[in-house]
């Protein structure tokens, strides 16, 4: 993808684990738009471009890791009696990469970005193109080895308008530390000019809002959005359709310190949900019509 094309990467995280030796597997996973929003039907790049510096800032190495191929998600709204629209649609890609780290005081940053996020997005500001910023920490080697945490089950897309929403955001961590989430502002990175930059250093800037929005209060809602910060259920009544930029967060400590974080940079979109409701009484055969004062009626309702 060149020029000012807009990605269509609606969600992206990024966590490691840590291998034998100095080894360790970086993944980074993508999420695509397949629906009619993608209007340039942007698919995913051939490859994705990581780059690591230690924790003081200075430049280790860089990446590319190769696109594996994408798989469909299926559109999930934690209810049965709602159905989101057909034109909701996205599919999913893991990029894999196992790169050598030594041990060192200082830990490293790993981080990938890329350009641009919808311009329409409700909450983001206008005029501007925005990019995202995947980036996750490697602790100092007195820290002990770690396996950052990582998101159990796949993401909503999709949340429905005027309805009490509840999204599973809860994560895994291998090494057992404690997690604590909460919601963030996304980070930005990446241009027009140029959409697949290897990242630089941090600190990465933050996106910059819409009046009325920000990490707290990301999308319209009554009540608003809110993450529990044990479980990680994201619970939300929408009440503005619309697409919204929201990035959850997960920490983990243990005995007590900060040793990494992951942040899942999403894209809700609040749609107009049907609603399969069918209250029904299955009829009674000819046979049993008038045939004394008992009556068997069964329930046929949806």
């Amino acid at each position: 993808v060149t020029g000012v094309q807009t990605c269509a990467l609606p969600i992206w995280e990024m966590y490691y684990d840590k291998l034998a030796g100095n080894q360790y597997r970086i993944t980074l996973k993508l999420y695509r738009d397949c629906g009619p929003g993608n209007a340039n039907n942007t698919g995913f790049d051939a490859t994705a471009t990581i780059a690591v510096y230690d924790g003081a800032g200075a430049f280790n190495s860089v990446h590319s890791l190769p696109y594996p191929g994408e798989h469909t998600m299926e559109v999930e709204l934690e209810s049965p009696c709602l159905q989101a629209p057909p034109t909701i649609c996205a599919t999913w890609a893991e990029y894999v990469k196992v790169i050598t780290l030594p041990p060192n005081a200082t830990g490293y940053v790993v981080s990938y970005q890329r350009c641009c996020r919808t311009p329409t997005t409700t909450n983001l500001a206008t005029g501007m193109l925005q990019g995202l910023t995947c980036t996750v920490r490697v602790p100092p080697a007195a820290d002990g080895p770690n396996s950052s945490p990582r998101f159990a089950a796949l993401p909503a897309i999709a949340l429905c308008m005027g309805q009490d929403m509840v999204v599973d955001h809860a994560a895994t961590d291998p090494d057992g530390d404690q997690l604590v989430y909460d919601l963030v502002t996304p980070y930005a990175g990446g241009t027009g000019n140029d959409p697949m930059p290897t990242a630089p250093a941090p600190p990465y800037p933050s996106v910059v809002w819409a009046p009325g929005y920000s990490g707290a209060y990301p999308m319209d809602g009554a009540p608003g959005l809110a993450i529990d910060p044990t479980t990680g259920a994201l619970t939300v009544h929408p009440t503005l359709l619309g697409s919204f930029a929201v990035a959850v967060r997960v920490q983990e400590f243990r005995n007590g310190q900060l040793l990494s974080a992951v942040i899942r940079d999403l894209r809700f979109d609040v749609v107009a949900c049907d609603a399969f409701i069918s209250a029904v009484v299955v009829p009674q055969p000819p046979e049993d019509l008038c045939t004394g004062t008992t009556v068997v009626m069964e329930n046929g309702s949806v």
